[in-house]
């Protein structure tokens, strides 16, 4: 659980980041390194519903959902996921707002970044 300095700090260097206003990357990289890496939860419930219930992409919805939560995440697999769920037209539209967010983004970045 983040304290209240670790959740301002979060927020002011997100918000900067989002709008191109902090020129120091120092700055950016000593807040990402020491806040815990913060995931961005699929909408699994809007994926659900918004497939018929035999529908075969419910379990790479679940695998998507899991991999994100999962201890070490793979960004290999979690792309392929959303790669298979993008391909499908009821899907398409919740799995772009969702990948495309900055939050999902700044996240796969730092899987990147890490190496995990």
């Amino acid at each position: 659980m983040l304290g209240m300095d670790e959740n301002r700090i979060r927020e002011g260097v997100t918000s900067a980041d989002d709008t191109g206003l902090i020129a120091g990357e120092e700055l950016i990289t000593e807040a990402e390194t020491m806040l815990p890496l913060e995931r961005p939860v699929p909408p699994h419930h809007d994926l659900h519903a918004a497939l018929p219930r035999e529908h075969a992409g419910h379990a790479t919805i679940d695998r998507l959902r899991d991999e994100v939560a999962a201890a070490s995440p793979n960004r290999r697999s979690i792309e392929a996921h959303v790669s298979n769920l993008r391909a499908l037209p009821e899907l398409e539209a919740i799995v772009a707002n969702w990948w495309d967010d900055p939050k999902t983004q700044r996240f796969i970045a730092y899987l990147s970044q890490i190496g995990l």
